[in-house]
Protein backbone atom coordinates (compact mmCIF):
# COMPACT_ATOMS: atom_id res chain seq x y z
CA UNK A 1 0.00 0.00 0.00
CA UNK A 2 0.85 3.64 -0.41
CA UNK A 3 0.24 6.08 1.85
CA UNK A 4 -1.15 9.01 0.59
CA UNK A 5 0.83 12.29 2.64
CA UNK A 6 -0.10 15.43 0.28
CA UNK A 7 -2.11 16.39 -2.90
CA UNK A 8 1.78 17.21 -4.19
CA UNK A 9 2.77 13.57 -3.17
CA UNK A 10 1.05 11.48 -6.05
CA UNK A 11 3.48 10.51 -8.53
CA UNK A 12 2.25 6.92 -9.33
CA UNK A 13 -1.53 8.95 -10.68
CA UNK A 14 0.51 10.38 -13.45
CA UNK A 15 0.95 6.99 -15.10
CA UNK A 16 -2.63 5.78 -14.09
CA UNK A 17 -4.46 8.86 -14.92
CA UNK A 18 -4.96 10.23 -18.54
CA UNK A 19 -8.04 12.24 -18.41
CA UNK A 20 -10.01 12.63 -20.43
CA UNK A 21 -10.41 8.85 -21.27
CA UNK A 22 -8.99 7.01 -17.71
CA UNK A 23 -11.37 4.47 -16.29
CA UNK A 24 -10.45 2.39 -13.82
CA UNK A 25 -10.91 1.35 -9.95
CA UNK A 26 -8.74 2.26 -6.78
CA UNK A 27 -8.66 0.42 -3.73
CA UNK A 28 -7.95 2.19 -0.92
CA UNK A 29 -8.01 1.79 3.03
CA UNK A 30 -8.72 4.01 6.15
CA UNK A 31 -6.49 3.37 9.39
CA UNK A 32 -8.29 6.36 11.43
CA UNK A 33 -4.93 7.96 11.72
CA UNK A 34 -1.89 9.45 9.84
CA UNK A 35 0.16 7.59 12.24
CA UNK A 36 -1.11 4.29 12.48
CA UNK A 37 -1.21 1.95 9.68
CA UNK A 38 -3.71 -0.99 10.49
CA UNK A 39 -6.64 -0.98 8.37
CA UNK A 40 -10.29 0.08 9.85
CA UNK A 41 -12.41 0.94 6.94
CA UNK A 42 -11.92 -0.28 3.46
CA UNK A 43 -12.80 1.54 0.34
CA UNK A 44 -13.17 1.63 -3.50
CA UNK A 45 -13.30 4.97 -5.75
CA UNK A 46 -14.24 4.28 -9.58
CA UNK A 47 -14.46 6.32 -12.26
CA UNK A 48 -15.37 4.93 -15.50
CA UNK A 49 -15.93 7.02 -19.53
CA UNK A 50 -14.46 5.48 -22.40
CA UNK A 51 -15.67 1.67 -21.80
CA UNK A 52 -19.14 3.39 -20.74
CA UNK A 53 -19.62 5.48 -23.54
CA UNK A 54 -18.69 2.97 -25.96
CA UNK A 55 -21.25 1.10 -24.09
CA UNK A 56 -23.70 2.95 -24.61
CA UNK A 57 -23.24 4.70 -27.79
CA UNK A 58 -23.66 1.09 -29.27
CA UNK A 59 -26.97 0.72 -27.93
CA UNK A 60 -28.50 3.74 -28.41
CA UNK A 61 -30.66 3.46 -25.41
CA UNK A 62 -33.06 6.51 -23.94
CA UNK A 63 -30.96 8.83 -21.86
CA UNK A 64 -32.82 7.61 -18.77
CA UNK A 65 -31.49 4.42 -19.33
CA UNK A 66 -28.18 5.65 -20.16
CA UNK A 67 -27.89 7.03 -16.88
CA UNK A 68 -29.03 3.94 -14.90
CA UNK A 69 -27.08 1.76 -16.27
CA UNK A 70 -23.99 4.00 -16.55
CA UNK A 71 -24.29 3.02 -12.71
CA UNK A 72 -24.86 -0.24 -12.43
CA UNK A 73 -21.51 -0.24 -14.53
CA UNK A 74 -19.98 1.98 -12.37
CA UNK A 75 -20.99 -0.36 -9.42
CA UNK A 76 -20.61 -3.07 -10.46
CA UNK A 77 -16.88 -2.59 -11.51
CA UNK A 78 -16.48 -1.12 -7.95
CA UNK A 79 -17.84 -4.40 -6.46
CA UNK A 80 -15.22 -6.67 -9.46
CA UNK A 81 -12.44 -5.41 -6.82
CA UNK A 82 -14.27 -5.74 -3.22
CA UNK A 83 -14.37 -9.37 -3.12
CA UNK A 84 -11.83 -12.22 -3.80
CA UNK A 85 -12.73 -12.59 -7.18
CA UNK A 86 -11.26 -15.24 -9.49
CA UNK A 87 -14.28 -15.07 -11.99
CA UNK A 88 -17.11 -12.84 -12.79
CA UNK A 89 -19.32 -10.99 -11.07
CA UNK A 90 -23.11 -10.24 -12.47
CA UNK A 91 -25.63 -7.30 -11.71
CA UNK A 92 -28.76 -7.84 -12.73
CA UNK A 93 -32.24 -6.30 -11.89
CA UNK A 94 -35.31 -7.52 -12.74
CA UNK A 95 -38.88 -4.84 -12.63
CA UNK A 96 -42.05 -4.79 -14.02
CA UNK A 97 -41.97 -1.42 -15.09
CA UNK A 98 -40.80 0.22 -18.92
CA UNK A 99 -37.49 -0.52 -17.71
CA UNK A 100 -37.26 -4.66 -17.60
CA UNK A 101 -34.08 -5.35 -17.03
CA UNK A 102 -30.94 -3.89 -16.25
CA UNK A 103 -27.59 -6.52 -16.84
CA UNK A 104 -24.05 -5.56 -16.56
CA UNK A 105 -20.70 -8.06 -15.60
CA UNK A 106 -17.41 -7.49 -15.07
CA UNK A 107 -14.00 -10.20 -14.68
CA UNK A 108 -11.46 -10.43 -12.52
CA UNK A 109 -9.58 -8.58 -15.51
CA UNK A 110 -11.45 -6.29 -15.62
CA UNK A 111 -13.73 -6.73 -18.51
CA UNK A 112 -16.90 -4.82 -18.74
CA UNK A 113 -20.22 -5.83 -20.38
CA UNK A 114 -23.73 -4.62 -20.30
CA UNK A 115 -27.04 -4.07 -21.55
CA UNK A 116 -30.80 -3.02 -21.43
CA UNK A 117 -33.94 -4.24 -22.38
CA UNK A 118 -37.16 -1.53 -22.49
CA UNK A 119 -40.82 -1.35 -23.52
CA UNK A 120 -39.78 1.11 -26.67
CA UNK A 121 -43.56 2.59 -26.88
CA UNK A 122 -43.64 3.41 -23.25
CA UNK A 123 -40.57 5.11 -23.67
CA UNK A 124 -42.07 7.81 -26.03
CA UNK A 125 -43.92 8.76 -23.36
CA UNK A 126 -42.77 12.32 -21.45
CA UNK A 127 -43.15 10.90 -18.67
CA UNK A 128 -40.40 8.20 -18.87
CA UNK A 129 -38.08 10.54 -21.05
CA UNK A 130 -37.26 12.75 -17.99
CA UNK A 131 -37.36 10.91 -15.34
CA UNK A 132 -34.01 8.02 -14.02
CA UNK A 133 -35.25 7.31 -10.73
CA UNK A 134 -35.04 3.27 -10.74
CA UNK A 135 -38.07 2.50 -8.94
CA UNK A 136 -39.63 4.78 -11.25
CA UNK A 137 -39.09 3.02 -14.31
CA UNK A 138 -38.66 -0.59 -13.09
CA UNK A 139 -41.21 -0.47 -10.68
CA UNK A 140 -41.76 -3.84 -8.04
CA UNK A 141 -38.47 -6.29 -9.29
CA UNK A 142 -35.15 -7.27 -7.73
CA UNK A 143 -31.57 -6.67 -8.31
CA UNK A 144 -29.63 -10.06 -7.95
CA UNK A 145 -25.79 -10.14 -7.15
CA UNK A 146 -24.28 -13.52 -8.38
CA UNK A 147 -20.21 -14.00 -8.10
CA UNK A 148 -18.54 -17.18 -10.30
CA UNK A 149 -15.68 -18.00 -9.53
CA UNK A 150 -13.26 -20.76 -11.75
CA UNK A 151 -13.62 -24.00 -10.88
CA UNK A 152 -16.53 -25.98 -10.65
CA UNK A 153 -19.66 -25.42 -8.53
CA UNK A 154 -17.97 -22.17 -7.28
CA UNK A 155 -21.59 -20.02 -7.23
CA UNK A 156 -22.84 -17.40 -5.08
CA UNK A 157 -25.89 -15.59 -5.34
CA UNK A 158 -27.41 -12.70 -3.23
CA UNK A 159 -31.20 -10.81 -4.15
CA UNK A 160 -32.78 -7.64 -2.50
CA UNK A 161 -36.18 -5.50 -3.61
CA UNK A 162 -35.49 -3.47 -5.62
CA UNK A 163 -35.41 -0.10 -3.70
CA UNK A 164 -35.21 3.83 -3.64
CA UNK A 165 -33.96 5.61 -6.35
CA UNK A 166 -30.41 4.71 -7.86
CA UNK A 167 -28.87 1.15 -8.23
CA UNK A 168 -26.34 2.28 -5.43
CA UNK A 169 -30.12 2.27 -2.87
CA UNK A 170 -30.40 -0.60 -3.59
CA UNK A 171 -27.09 -2.18 -3.23
CA UNK A 172 -26.38 -0.59 0.05
CA UNK A 173 -29.64 -2.45 1.13
CA UNK A 174 -28.06 -5.71 -0.03
CA UNK A 175 -24.87 -5.18 2.10
CA UNK A 176 -26.83 -4.71 4.70
CA UNK A 177 -29.41 -7.51 4.60
CA UNK A 178 -27.19 -9.78 3.35
CA UNK A 179 -23.25 -9.29 4.50
CA UNK A 180 -24.36 -7.31 7.45
CA UNK A 181 -21.20 -4.66 6.74
CA UNK A 182 -21.52 -0.93 7.37
CA UNK A 183 -21.76 0.42 4.20
CA UNK A 184 -21.51 4.31 2.37
CA UNK A 185 -22.22 4.35 -1.30
CA UNK A 186 -22.39 7.15 -3.51
CA UNK A 187 -22.44 7.44 -7.54
CA UNK A 188 -22.96 9.66 -10.00
CA UNK A 189 -23.55 9.74 -13.74
CA UNK A 190 -22.84 12.63 -15.82
CA UNK A 191 -22.85 13.31 -19.73
CA UNK A 192 -20.23 15.27 -20.56
CA UNK A 193 -20.12 16.37 -24.68
CA UNK A 194 -20.19 13.45 -26.29
CA UNK A 195 -18.67 11.19 -23.26
CA UNK A 196 -20.33 9.62 -20.79
CA UNK A 197 -19.29 9.69 -16.79
CA UNK A 198 -20.12 7.52 -14.30
CA UNK A 199 -18.53 7.70 -10.98
CA UNK A 200 -18.64 5.87 -7.21
CA UNK A 201 -17.51 6.42 -3.74
CA UNK A 202 -17.45 2.83 -1.74
CA UNK A 203 -16.77 2.46 1.98
CA UNK A 204 -17.11 -0.35 4.32
CA UNK A 205 -16.18 -0.89 7.83
CA UNK A 206 -13.55 -3.99 7.71
CA UNK A 207 -15.26 -6.79 10.15
CA UNK A 208 -14.77 -7.77 13.07
CA UNK A 209 -14.30 -11.91 13.47
CA UNK A 210 -17.62 -12.96 13.24
CA UNK A 211 -18.61 -10.74 10.10
CA UNK A 212 -21.77 -9.74 12.19
CA UNK A 213 -21.41 -5.48 13.55
CA UNK A 214 -23.48 -6.23 16.60
CA UNK A 215 -20.87 -5.20 19.11
CA UNK A 216 -18.32 -2.53 17.45
CA UNK A 217 -15.30 -1.10 19.88
CA UNK A 218 -15.94 2.67 20.25
CA UNK A 219 -12.89 4.24 18.48
CA UNK A 220 -14.14 1.84 15.18
CA UNK A 221 -17.62 3.64 15.61
CA UNK A 222 -16.11 6.78 15.70
CA UNK A 223 -13.72 6.33 12.28
CA UNK A 224 -16.63 4.77 11.01
CA UNK A 225 -18.74 8.09 11.66
CA UNK A 226 -16.03 10.11 10.91
CA UNK A 227 -15.30 8.76 7.53
CA UNK A 228 -19.06 8.57 6.53
CA UNK A 229 -19.55 12.30 7.35
CA UNK A 230 -16.36 13.39 5.14
CA UNK A 231 -17.52 10.76 2.28
CA UNK A 232 -20.54 12.63 2.18
CA UNK A 233 -19.20 16.08 1.58
CA UNK A 234 -18.19 15.24 -1.88
CA UNK A 235 -19.71 16.83 -4.94
CA UNK A 236 -21.73 15.03 -8.18
CA UNK A 237 -18.96 17.50 -9.75
CA UNK A 238 -15.99 16.56 -7.94
CA UNK A 239 -17.27 13.04 -8.66
CA UNK A 240 -17.72 12.99 -12.24
CA UNK A 241 -15.02 15.24 -13.18
CA UNK A 242 -12.28 13.27 -15.59
CA UNK A 243 -9.53 15.78 -15.06
CA UNK A 244 -9.58 15.77 -11.07
CA UNK A 245 -7.31 12.83 -10.19
CA UNK A 246 -9.13 10.42 -7.75
CA UNK A 247 -5.50 10.38 -5.57
CA UNK A 248 -6.73 14.13 -5.33
CA UNK A 249 -10.40 13.25 -4.17
CA UNK A 250 -9.38 10.69 -1.75
CA UNK A 251 -6.55 13.09 0.48
CA UNK A 252 -9.18 15.98 0.17
CA UNK A 253 -12.07 13.66 1.65
CA UNK A 254 -9.92 11.64 4.17
CA UNK A 255 -6.33 12.72 4.67
CA UNK A 256 -7.12 12.68 8.68
CA UNK A 257 -7.88 9.49 8.69
CA UNK A 258 -4.99 7.84 7.36
CA UNK A 259 -5.23 6.98 3.56
CA UNK A 260 -3.64 4.46 1.91
CA UNK A 261 -4.24 3.54 -1.90
CA UNK A 262 -3.39 0.50 -3.82
CA UNK A 263 -3.03 -0.56 -7.54
CA UNK A 264 -5.80 0.38 -9.66
CA UNK A 265 -7.52 -1.97 -11.80
CA UNK A 266 -8.37 -0.92 -15.20
CA UNK A 267 -11.73 -1.50 -16.62
CA UNK A 268 -12.30 -2.30 -20.26
CA UNK A 269 -15.46 -2.53 -22.76
CA UNK A 270 -14.47 -5.79 -23.89
CA UNK A 271 -17.02 -8.77 -24.71
CA UNK A 272 -16.49 -12.19 -24.08
CA UNK A 273 -18.55 -13.93 -27.20
CA UNK A 274 -16.93 -15.27 -30.10
CA UNK A 275 -17.85 -17.64 -33.20
CA UNK A 276 -17.18 -20.83 -31.21
CA UNK A 277 -19.12 -20.27 -28.35
CA UNK A 278 -22.23 -19.52 -30.86
CA UNK A 279 -21.50 -22.61 -32.95
CA UNK A 280 -21.54 -24.77 -29.54
CA UNK A 281 -25.07 -22.89 -28.29
CA UNK A 282 -26.28 -23.92 -31.68
CA UNK A 283 -25.59 -27.32 -31.81
CA UNK A 284 -26.87 -28.10 -28.74
CA UNK A 285 -30.57 -26.71 -29.89
CA UNK A 286 -32.40 -29.56 -31.37
CA UNK A 287 -32.24 -29.68 -35.43
CA UNK A 288 -35.84 -29.26 -35.93
CA UNK A 289 -35.97 -26.39 -33.86
CA UNK A 290 -32.86 -25.40 -35.61
CA UNK A 291 -35.01 -25.06 -38.74
CA UNK A 292 -37.53 -22.60 -37.42
CA UNK A 293 -34.48 -20.17 -36.56
CA UNK A 294 -33.22 -19.78 -39.98
CA UNK A 295 -34.17 -16.86 -42.18
CA UNK A 296 -35.20 -16.61 -45.38
CA UNK A 297 -31.65 -17.61 -47.00
CA UNK A 298 -31.51 -20.54 -44.68
CA UNK A 299 -29.17 -18.66 -42.81
CA UNK A 300 -28.93 -18.66 -38.54
CA UNK A 301 -28.51 -15.15 -37.66
CA UNK A 302 -27.11 -14.42 -34.19
CA UNK A 303 -26.44 -10.68 -33.03
CA UNK A 304 -24.59 -10.62 -29.75
CA UNK A 305 -26.93 -8.03 -27.18
CA UNK A 306 -23.77 -7.20 -25.58
CA UNK A 307 -21.05 -6.11 -28.45
CA UNK A 308 -23.81 -6.01 -31.39
CA UNK A 309 -21.50 -8.20 -33.39
CA UNK A 310 -23.47 -10.27 -36.17
CA UNK A 311 -22.80 -13.17 -37.07
CA UNK A 312 -24.34 -15.31 -39.85
CA UNK A 313 -24.27 -19.24 -39.91
CA UNK A 314 -25.73 -21.62 -42.57
CA UNK A 315 -28.39 -24.24 -41.36
CA UNK A 316 -25.09 -26.95 -41.83
CA UNK A 317 -23.68 -24.55 -38.69
CA UNK A 318 -20.66 -23.16 -41.24
CA UNK A 319 -19.97 -19.73 -40.20
CA UNK A 320 -20.08 -16.96 -43.56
Amino acid sequence: MEFIKGENDLKSSDEITAPPLNSFVLPFYLTGSPTLETPKIRGRICRLVKPVTQILNRHNYPDPINSILAEAMVVTSCLSTTFKLDGIITLQAKGDGPLTTLFCDVTNEGDLRSYAAYDEKAFKQKQFLQNDELTTLMADGYMAFTIEQSGPSKRYQGIVELSGKTVADSVTVWFKNSEQIYTELITSVKKVGDLWVAATLLIQKIADEGGVENRVPDYDIEVWNNAKMFAQTITKEELTDPKLKLEVILFRLFNELGVYIQSPRSINDRCRCNKEKVETILRSIDKDELVKLTDESDNLVVDCEFCKKRRVFSSSLRSH
